[in-house]
Order: C-alpha cells, then structure tokens, then sequence
C-alpha cells in the first residue's frame, strides 16, 4: 500500500485517482495527460495558494474497496492534501467515506447524483441535463421516443436508468425495457444476447449506459448483427476514445450527449486541445517537435483537466481545504474549456451538447440544456 513521503512545506500533493485497467482504463492515458496539462498551468499561474502542485498517482481501475484503502493511507499519513480525478462511481462510493471531512476531493465524472459526505464536489453532468433533455430533444428532433436500456450493472447505470425514466413519464419519451451485463463483460454470447434482446424490444433506440470497453463491444456486435440499419442508440458516456476503439464500420446512428466533445467551436476549446496534444505526446515520449500523435480529447480527458483546476483554485489564495468544498457547494462557477459551470446547491449545471457519430470522431448538433459556453446549434 502506496503512503509516500510527506509533502514539503511548499508543495500541495493531490491523489490522482484515474484507471489504468479494467473497462475504463481505455481512458487513463488520456486523462494522466490532461491532469498534467492542468498541474502545468497552476504552476504557471502561481501554484495553489503559492504552493507547487504535486499530482500523486493511484490507480482507481483496482477493486473500489483497496482504491479507498490507498487513499485512505496516503491521506491518513499526510502525503496527500486532496484527492481528484475521473473515475466511476462504484470507486467513489468507496472513497468518499473513507476521506470524507478530512480533506477536499472533486470527483470529476458525469455521476448518477446524490453524493452527500462532507468536504465531496461532484463537478461532471447529471441525468437530467445530460441524458433527460437529450433524450426530450431527440424525441423531438429525430421522433426517437421509445427506448430499451442496455448497461453494465453497477450504480452508475442502474440509477441513471430509474431517474430518467421517472424524469419521463410524464412526456412523450420512454424507457421500454433493460438489460444489464456485468461490468467489464467479454463474453461474446453476451453480447449477442444484448442485441437480440435490443432488435426484440420494438424501442426506437437504445440507451447506452456502457462503459469504456464494455460500449465498444456493444457497438462491435450491434453492428455485425446489423441493427445499427433498424435502430438509433445514445450514449451519455461516449467519447472520440471510445469511438475508435469501435471503429468507424460500428458507431452508425449513434448519438451521444456531453459537456465536452473535440469539435465544440471556441478559442478555450480550441486551446485546451492545443494544450492536450502537447501534453500527451510528451508523456508518450513523441516529444513536442514532428508529427502530433495524440488522439482528439474526450470528455473524459476535459473533465479530468477541469477538476484539477477547479481543486487547485478553490481556496483562492489559500491553501484549499474542506471549508472551501463546504462554501463552493453553496453557490460557485468555474470556467472550463466547454463554457461555464454553474455549481448551486452542490448541483454542477453544464452547457450539454447532443452530437451525433461521424466515424470515429462526433458532428455536434445542438445545445439542450445548460446557459454558459459556447453554444452548438440551437436546438
């Protein structure tokens, strides 16, 4: 179990909390990168609170119940004075207790909502913001109205699920049917079943609440069987990661909703890809002269940079503590590189953005919810 040394008087150590295995590990590189681009521009900027920022590895794509015993350590020790990252949910509900009113910790991951421990500041979308008013505009715009839910059973999915479709009952718009398969499935039979499952529901689209691998397998095997002919999907948790990893044969009909997506238009977004690209090719050792090889930023990456910026600047000049989660979950803002984040009543309010898959990279088609940053089309 990781301790680690003490911080120096002049250093603000951060547990970094990112899956390096596991369905979600798919993303680790990307957002590592993203968190060193971050940590990069609080050095710049002057530190936090004066202090260098140290970011402190662990690797959250380990079973929940020894992620929170790591962190716990390294809190517990004083080697770390908070805790961020993009993670899923199952270690969340694992961390915060472990860390909760002992130090901040800004979980930057779309969530399925009611994280209550103290000192704890859910930065990512909700459910009603970014699959509700995707799923009304699509309704609207597509008549996509009736939709079977496929997704890894866990916390993240199975609540989504029960939220949205209280959220639309009283609509034109509905959950018809689910199927959930284990986290980090790789049994093709599965799969297929899933599909079937799918072509049998007479839904007008899938929902996906599908994570990393387990969302490429999905597409790989939806594809082959060819419903993606028959049949929409939309995804709250897929990026330009994710669909290349699919691949451009499997990602036809396939919308999703985010904050965040590469092509959103604006000079943040644009510099913050910038930025991106840089810092992976330097942690991939392609150095910062010849051709860029890192891939486009998902959703996961931007969120990643945001709450490492967002953790270093809450206590302004101080040294952040949990007083400053208390007092942001109150009332605050955070400019991101998708526009701005209105945080009201621990609640994060996003601009969200529905896009729709061109290959392997995604054409945003409107802003549904949400007032800051750049705007896509209105929808």
């Amino acid at each position: 179990m990781a301790e680690g040394p003490r911080p120096a008087p002049g250093t603000y150590r951060v547990a970094l909390l990112l899956p390096r295995r596991g369905p979600s590990g798919m993303f680790g590189p990307a957002c590592r990168a993203a968190a060193e681009l971050a940590a990069a521009e609080v050095e710049r900027d002057g530190g936090v609170g004066g202090r260098r920022l140290e970011l402190v590895d662990v690797d959250a794509g380990a079973e929940p119940a020894a992620v929170a015993r790591e962190v716990a350590a390294l809190v517990g020790t004083g080697a770390v004075d908070a805790v961020t990252g993009w993670h899923l949910s199952t270690v969340r509900r694992a961390v915060a207790p472990a860390v909760a009113g002992r130090v901040p910790y800004v979980y930057a991951t779309a969530y399925e909502g009611g994280e209550r421990h103290d000192g704890v500041l859910c930065s990512g979308e909700l459910p009603g913001e970014q699959v509700v008013a995707a799923l009304r505009w699509l309704g609207e715009q597509a008549g996509l109205r009736r939709w079977f839910v496929v997704g890894d059973d866990y916390v993240w999915p199975r609540a989504t699920a029960r939220r949205v479709a209280r959220a639309l009952a009283a609509g034109g718009t509905a959950l018809t049917g689910s199927r959930f398969v284990p986290l980090g499935c790789d049994d093709e039979a599965t799969w297929r079943a899933a599909v079937d499952a799918c072509a049998r529901s007479g839904a007008d689209g899938v929902l996906m609440l599908l994570v990393g691998t387990d969302g490429v397998r999905f597409n790989r095997a939806f594809a082959a069987a060819g419903l993606d002919a028959a049949m929409s999907r939309f995804s709250p948790f897929m990026d330009e990661t994710m669909l290349l990893a699919s691949g451009p044969d499997a990602t036809r009909g396939l919308f999703a909703s985010a904050g965040w997506f590469a092509g959103l238009p604006g000079a943040s977004a644009a510099e913050f890809s910038r930025g991106f690209a840089t810092a992976f090719d330097l942690l991939a050792g392609a150095g910062p002269v010849g051709a860029p090889t890192a891939p486009a930023p998902g959703t996961m990456a931007e969120a990643t940079y945001s709450a490492v910026r967002l953790l270093a600047g809450l206590g302004g000049g101080d040294r952040p503590g949990v007083q400053h989660v208390r007092r942001a979950l109150a009332g605050a803002a955070w400019d991101s590189p998708h526009g701005t984040v209105q945080l009201r009543r621990g609640v994060a309010g996003h601009p969200v953005h529905v896009a729709l898959a061109d290959g392997v990279g995604f054409d945003v088609l409107a802003r549904v919810s949400g007032t800051g940053g750049p705007p896509g089309a209105s929808g």
